[in-house]
């Protein structure tokens, strides 16, 4: 029997030294093959990462073939349109191996620049870019060959970077009192010390020559829908004030504001060069000279000839007048300078039907709307402009001198187009009278911009004042804004008793905010009429894996 029993020992020994052996080649075959999956992986992490690499490599030779010039220096591709296409076709490449630096070595890279089916040939001096760079890994002994391709959509433009902003200054912002705004902010660009936006809740008002305060309700709120960009070293003071922000209609405690340096790379707007650049896209002749003033380059050089026959109405005895001719006026077809017969401003006071060549006017311009008016021409005045009363726009505006919006609604010319006016003022642009202590608002459909190095003011105090599109300054900005309402008065009534402790009710009602803007995306609807400046800017979107 104990024979037997070593028998059987020995069997259940072998047998078991064999399961052993099955179980350790079977763990050995997972491992190799777990070890093979790793490296596959690490291979296809490594892979992924030079792609996007070559990526962001490609975004920085763009950026550097575009960088911001000088601005006394217009680059060749920035003098007309055929230039710039003609550059960005010098750049389209299609399936060319990537030689520039990589990540690792490890891999093959082909990449193509195409124009991206996104792309709007309409739109001045600007381009929609698709980069697509591939990448394949160098084959190795008993491994599967790897393939990885990621694209990304670059956007080319020289569309001033106000137009992306609902509110901002090249130097300093101050908001004095909490407004309602729904869009991004933008502080920067300049090289003066006072690079920053300063946020606190007490308004300031004018009475005559006399300077006063406005105490807003102490639990009111600045409330914003959207984020603060900051130019690198710009700062913000107050942006850390106790329960100020708020981005909701009820209030979260401790809510801040959402605020940051910007990614992109903003370049100051260049009116002269933008405002001679518009012209010379309707220019049949010897195009102007950007290195001229405006003024001297449009009006002066002789390149644009003067009308032969003044498109103003005409009153028995007296002669032709100060008022523009809408029959004269909507039969120019090229560029021709405009000048009033008399001394007094041109006055615009009916509809200018729509057309892409600007009218040119030698001296201030009032649009003086008695009854409702549309606007769908180009305007450029070497003058100061008065708008008032109700006129429909979606076009741009220049002025060499101030804008004055007074006691006017400006919307767009419908509903369904979301149009806009688009003003740009070398001086100040000033908002006057506009819904003056009243309750409910009358809109002002527009991106309004000011070239002035001074400092421009906005009083929401005793005007309510909403605007749908965005307001800019190159120099400080000044917002000063009430929350609450006011007690009607007689219309001869002084206004130190329209601001009278007993004549106003302050409120944190956010729906009560006296300064309302709103950004206007619909602007780009009307791409083709919108300004330029001397500078190229790339936006880019996030890489996407094919």
């Amino acid at each position: 029997m104990k024979q037997d029993e070593r028998g059987y020992v020995l069997i259940l020994v072998l047998v078991t030294m064999a399961a052993l052996a099955v179980l350790s080649l079977a763990a050995i075959q997972v491992n190799l093959a777990t070890n093979k999956q790793t490296i596959i992986r690490v291979d296809e992490t490594q892979l992924d990462a030079d792609v996007k690499s070559t990526l962001n490599l490609l975004v920085a030779e763009l950026k550097t073939t575009f960088k911001i010039q000088d601005k006394t220096v217009v680059p060749n591709y920035m003098k007309s349109e055929q230039a710039f296409q003609d550059k960005i076709t010098s750049l389209l490449v299609s399936n060319q191996p990537y030689t520039g630096n990589q990540l690792s070595g490890d891999n093959d890279i082909v990449y193509s620049i195409e124009r991206s089916t996104a792309d709007r040939t309409d739109a001045p001096f600007t381009t929609v870019l698709t980069l697509t760079a591939t990448g394949t890994t160098v084959p190795k002994a008993e491994q599967p060959k790897q393939t990885a391709t990621y694209t990304q959509e670059v956007y080319v433009t020289a569309l001033p970077s106000f137009l992306y902003y609902v509110l901002g200054s090249d130097e300093q912002l101050s908001v004095n009192g909490p407004p309602k705004i729904t869009g991004n902010i933008f502080v920067g660009n300049s090289d003066v010390a006072t690079n920053e936006l300063n946020v606190q809740r007490t308004a300031s008002y004018q009475l005559g020559s006399t300077k006063k305060s406005l105490e807003n309700s102490s639990t009111s709120r600045f409330y914003l829908d959207g984020k603060i960009d900051l130019a690198p070293g710009a700062t913000c003071d107050g942006c850390d004030l106790n329960e100020y922000f708020t981005s909701d209609a009820t209030p979260i405690a401790g809510e801040k504001p959402q605020i940051g340096e910007t990614d992109s790379s903003f370049s100051p707007f260049n009116f002269d060069y933008s405002i001679i650049q518009y012209v010379n896209r309707f220019q049949s002749g010897t195009e102007l000279d950007y290195k001229e003033a405006p003024p001297t380059s449009i009006f002066k050089s002789g390149r644009i000839n003067p009308i032969k026959n003044p498109p103003y109405l005409e009153q028995p005895n007296l002669g032709l007048t100060e008022y523009i001719d809408k029959q004269q006026i909507d039969a120019i077809d090229s560029l021709k300078i405009i000048t009033s017969p008399v001394s007094s401003p041109s006055i615009i006071s009916e509809s200018v039907a729509s057309s892409n060549v600007p009218l040119l006017f030698d001296g201030d311009v009032i649009i003086d709307a008695v009854r409702p008016i549309t606007i769908s021409r180009p305007l450029i005045v070497n003058g100061n402009l008065t708008i008032r009363g109700n006129v429909a726009f979606n076009t741009t505006v220049y002025t060499l001198k101030d804008a004055f919006i007074d006691r006017a609604s400006i919307t767009g010319v419908s509903q369904s187009q979301n149009s806009s006016l688009v003003l740009l003022a070398k001086g100040k642009v000033l908002l006057n009278r506009i819904n003056e202590f009243e309750d409910a608002t009358t809109p002002l459909q527009a991106f309004l911009y000011s070239d002035s190095e001074e400092k421009s003011k906005l009083y929401a105090v005793g005007s309510i004042i909403n605007i749908k599109g965005g307001l800019y300054s190159r120099g400080p900005l000044e917002i000063n804004t009430f929350r609450g309402t006011f007690r009607p008065l007689p219309t001869q009534s002084a206004k130190e008793a329209q601001f009278a402790p007993g004549n106003r009710t302050q409120t944190d009602d956010i729906e009560k905010s006296r300064l309302i803007m709103t950004y206007n995306e619909g602007v780009f609807e009307q791409i083709n009429t919108l300004p330029v400046s001397d500078q190229l800017q790339l936006f880019t979107a996030r890489p996407v894996k094919q």
